[in-house]
């Protein structure tokens, strides 16, 4: 029964975050957070693998139909997303090496809740908004580094700060900062599954789950490429804000949850 959960959770969530732009892994996290069958750092791994699998199937399938992605801008936010996945993990693992489990993922979701609020607003308030379109190569850098350090750490992939600061730092719409938001992901995940792969933190994991985790995880890539394609730029926004509504309670629920439960 968890594993059938476990896969029902990953396929919505997969689909969910390739039409959005969301990756996944945010919705990924607070739900396996509240089922609260594995530690903070299993689910951490089972989130990234699922997210990663879902940003490869996605990506091939937008650049086989066409998409054109601007190179200098997604390897410049890319290798900052990448070291700064590295930063992230270091500090989550010496938080959950530190700290009792229901502190750290009392930590995580108090911080997920804040910053998915944040997003939130600024998403309902985005037309009022100002934004920039940098061109920095050193900027977009700094942008990727923030970025990939926050989402490596929290366990959710970084889609919707992804979404929320392509918006704001490069004025990309829905559809297409959706894209670059998971290619974005691809690479933060990348350096986190690595790292955990030669610390042994991966294969540390319940294993038995790992095909529960990435059959989902590709059929949510082609499920959310296909209706991220189909859908409009209106239709793309609209599920990215009811997702982002959501989240946040989530999020609260489980941070009061796990300091109840310590």
């Amino acid at each position: 029964m968890l594993y059938l959960i476990y896969a029902l959770v990953i396929i919505v969530a997969t689909s969910l975050g390739a039409v959005a732009g969301l990756g996944g892994g945010v919705i990924i996290k607070p739900l396996l957070d509240l089922v609260g069958a594995h530690d903070a750092a299993a689910i951490n791994i089972y989130s990234s693998v699922a997210v990663f699998v879902m940003c490869c199937v996605s990506l091939t399938r937008q650049l086989r139909a066409g998409f054109q992605l601007d190179k200098q801008m997604v390897l410049c936010v890319s290798l900052g997303s990448l070291l700064g996945g590295v930063a992230g993990d270091k500090v989550f693992s010496a938080l959950t090496g530190s700290f009792d489990n229901h502190l750290v993922k009392a930590v995580q979701a108090g911080v997920l809740a804040v910053v998915l609020g944040l997003i939130f607003v600024y998403t309902l308030k985005q037309d009022q908004m100002p934004s920039w379109k940098l061109k920095s190569p050193v900027a977009i850098f700094v942008a990727g580094l923030a970025l990939g350090a926050l989402a490596v750490f929290l366990g959710i992939g970084g889609g919707p700060l992804n979404v929320a600061a392509l918006s704001l730092l490069f004025s990309l719409g829905a559809k297409e900062g959706a894209v670059y938001s998971l290619a974005i992901i691809f690479f933060s995940q990348l350096s986190k599954l690595v790292l955990s792969a030669t610390s042994g933190a991966l294969w540390a994991v319940d294993l038995s789950f790992v095909p529960f985790v990435v059959i989902p995880a590709i059929a949510g890539g082609v499920i959310g490429t296909h209706f991220n394609r189909k859908l409009s730029e209106e239709g793309v926004r609209k599920i990215y804000v009811f997702v982002m509504g959501l989240l946040p309670l989530i999020s609260l629920f489980n941070c009061i949850t796990n300091l109840l439960a310590l």
